[in-house]
């Protein structure tokens, strides 16, 4: 950058010269202008669509960089873009999602303008709308750039994502096509706004929430849809509590030995986390079988008790944590006996449900806590109409790993 630019602070909050105001102002006289603006609308426009137009009649030539993620930029915008590139040197471009490498957002927001003196660009926070040129707090740099130094890399960035097809020419038929799909957007925004209105306003238990993702479960023809996880779960208790049975009653079992048996069982659970702990717990084979032992011969237990029982033993297990423990309380009988682990605590919290730890350990989760856990489970499984505890936990683990894979495509 040359030694004479000169950077100043844009902020809304300055009646005088906020960013709609400092753009009507530059382009009086202009000769080019560049934007690149993550989201647009036509509120946005209006600020500057009289300046703009008086430009171009007078010979300015202008280029327009609009981003469509999140489907916020409006299909009208951009058809008053495009009207005046029929009539105007305005060229105006879109994103493209092939261009784009998967899971990234167009987001720049920069506007600079030359003049036969020299350069001004504006860098910062503020969209290309009645929020970003006016009623949000929005900060940016105006920098001054008589060489039009930063003006002419501008220009350049433009054409290479241009060149590398980020940005596509904007046409009626992709502008169509893009409309279709914001006006659906729009329509689910509008119903799931309302959704999270009555779920933050909600006082109990509310299981709307869990009910949409059920039935998304449901319509989910793959390995991850309802009825094929309902399927395999039901045969990996089944199994897995024969398994248990067996340990339980196998005379006591070298280190080795054991290993082998609690690998194969731990595979019919769906609780992460539990290999790691296999080499310590073996070193209690002992205990661990005894635990097993005492837990099928015990009849009719409550949740509490059946927990109190097992945590006696597994407290002098190390790493023998609660959701092995629950994960051979429900393989044992789904019916009253819950999986509690952190993907199940997150399911319940979708219910409204806070009462529990986030990571539950045995240090933080007694037989009181647990019983009172499968009490507020049981309530959300009949709301639902789900069959057994097997089943809500295949729901509370696909919201969990749904949310997973969403959070990752949003870095």
């Amino acid at each position: 950058m040359g030694e004479q630019q000169r950077v100043r602070l844009i902020l809304n909050e300055d009646e005088e010269h906020h960013h709609g105001q400092v753009l009507a102002k530059l382009l009086p006289g202009a000769d080019r202008l560049e934007c690149l603006a993550a989201f647009a609308t036509n509120s946005g426009i209006e600020f500057i669509l009289n300046k703009l137009r008086a430009g171009l009649v007078a010979g300015l030539e202008a280029r327009f960089a609009i981003g469509l993620d999140c489907y916020l930029t409006e299909p009208r915008l951009l058809r008053t873009l495009l009207q005046l590139s029929k009539k105007y040197r305005l060229q105006l471009y879109i994103t493209d999602d092939e261009g784009k490498e998967k899971h990234t957002t167009f987001h720049p927001k920069i506007y600079a303008i030359s003049h036969s003196i020299g350069s001004t660009v504006l860098i910062g926070s503020a969209n290309l709308t009645n929020g970003g040129l006016y009623g949000n707090y929005e900060a940016s740099a105006r920098i001054d750039d008589p060489n039009s130094v930063l003006m002419q890399s501008i220009s350049r960035h433009i054409d290479e994502l241009i060149e590398q097809a980020v940005l596509v020419p904007a046409t009626k038929a992709n502008i169509d096509n893009y409309e279709r799909s914001y006006t659906i957007y729009q329509d689910q925004r509008y119903l799931a706004d309302r959704h999270f209105e009555r779920a933050k306003s909600q006082i109990g238990i509310y299981t709307e929430t869990l009910r949409d993702i059920l039935q998304e479960m449901k319509n989910n023809t793959s390995e991850a849809g309802f009825e094929t996880q309902r399927n395999i779960r039901g045969e990996n208790r089944k199994e897995a509590a024969r398994r248990i049975i067996a340990l339980a009653s196998t005379e006591k079992l070298e280190a080795d030995a054991f290993v082998k048996h609690f690998e194969n069982l731990i595979l019919l659970f769906h609780s992460g986390g539990l290999q790691r702990g296999k080499t310590v717990i073996a070193t209690n084979a002992d205990e661990f079988q005894a635990a097993l032992l005492d837990i099928v011969t015990s009849k009719e237990l409550t949740p509490g008790e059946a927990y109190q029982l097992l945590l006696d033993h597994f407290n002098k297990i190390p790493r023998a944590g609660v959701n092995l423990l629950t994960e051979i309380l429900i393989a044992i009988d789904c019916e009253r006996f819950a999986v509690m682990n952190q993907n199940a605590v997150s399911g319940l919290r979708r219910a409204n449900i806070y009462d529990f730890p986030p990571k539950p350990l045995k240090d933080n989760v007694n037989a009181e806590c647990y019983a009172r856990y499968c009490q507020q489970a049981d309530i959300v499984r009949q709301e639902l109409g789900l069959a057994n505890f097997t089943e809500l936990d295949a729901l509370f683990n696909y919201a969990y790993w749904r949310q997973e894979e969403e959070e990752e495509e949003e870095v």
